[in-house]
C-alpha cells in the first residue's frame, strides 16, 4: 500500500517575483512546465489528493536556488490553471527570507534548500529517477514512500543523477519515447492508484 506519494521536477524558472503572467513559456524561464505538472500532481476532478507533495528547485536567475514545495494536506485556494499556480509560486518568492523556510501561503513552503539537502532531508524515502533506459515501472517493485524525480523541459544534469544514485535511487522507464514531465506524473498517479487498488497488471 502506497501511503504517500512524492514528487521533485527541477526547474530552470526565474528566482525573482517579477513574473510576467502573460510569458510563463519565455521571460519566466519555462514557469508553464512547473505549473503544468503541480497540476498534474494534485488535482483530480473533485478536488486535490491529499497524499501528494510536490517539490521544485528553481535554478533560473537572478538568485538561485529557490525551493518550493507544496503539501496536498494543507493547500488551500489554489486553482489548478497555470497561471493561478504560477500567482502562488511568485508569492512564494516574494515572501521568501533567507536562513529560514516560510510558509507562504497554506501548504506552500519556501527555503534556500539545494538539492543535496533535499536528498538527505527525504532520504529514508524509496526514490526512483525517471529515465527512459530505466528499469521498466512493471518490473519495479514500488515501494510504500516513493518520491520521484524528473527534469523540467531539460533533463536533470549528471551531477543530480549521480548524486541520486548515491542515495539509492532506481531509475525507472514508463517507456521508449520522451514525454512530458507533466504526463509523467499524470502515468504515475494513475498507476500508483492502481497499486493500491491491488488492480495494477
Amino acid at each position: 500500500m502506497i501511503t504517500s506519494r512524492h514528487f521533485y521536477v527541477k526547474s530552470h524558472a526565474v528566482t525573482t517575483p517579477e513574473i510576467h503572467m502573460n510569458d510563463l513559456p519565455g521571460s519566466a524561464g519555462r514557469l508553464d512546465v512547473v505549473a503544468r505538472c503541480i497540476n498534474a500532481a494534485f488535482w483530480r476532478s473533485y478536488g486535490i489528493r491529499e497524499d501528494v507533495v510536490f517539490h521544485t528547485i528553481l535554478h533560473g536567475p537572478p538568485e538561485p536556488p529557490v525551493y518550493i514545495r507544496l503539501e496536498g494536506t494543507r493547500l488551500r485556494k489554489v486553482s489548478p490553471d497555470e497561471r493561478n499556480i504560477a500567482i502562488f509560486i511568485r508569492k512564494a518568492l516574494e515572501r521568501m527570507r533567507q536562513g529560514k523556510e516560510v510558509e507562504s501561503t497554506p501548504g506552500i513552503f519556501v527555503s534556500r534548500t539545494h538539492f543535496g539537502q533535499l536528498l538527505k532531508e527525504y532520504r529514508d524515502r524509496d526514490l526512483y529517477m525517471l529515465d527512459e533506459e530505466g528499469e521498466p515501472f512493471e518490473h519495479v517493485r514500488m515501494g510504500e514512500k516513493p518520491f520521484f524525480f524528473l527534469g523540467d523541459n531539460m533533463d536533470l544534469e549528471e551531477e543530480e543523477k549521480e548524486l541520486l544514485e548515491e542515495y539509492g535511487a532506481t531509475p525507472i522507464s514508463l517507456g521508449s519515447a520522451s514525454y512530458l514531465s507533466s504526463h509523467c506524473i499524470t502515468v504515475l498517479n494513475w498507476l500508483m492508484d492502481r497499486i493500491n487498488n491491488g488492480n495494477i497488471f
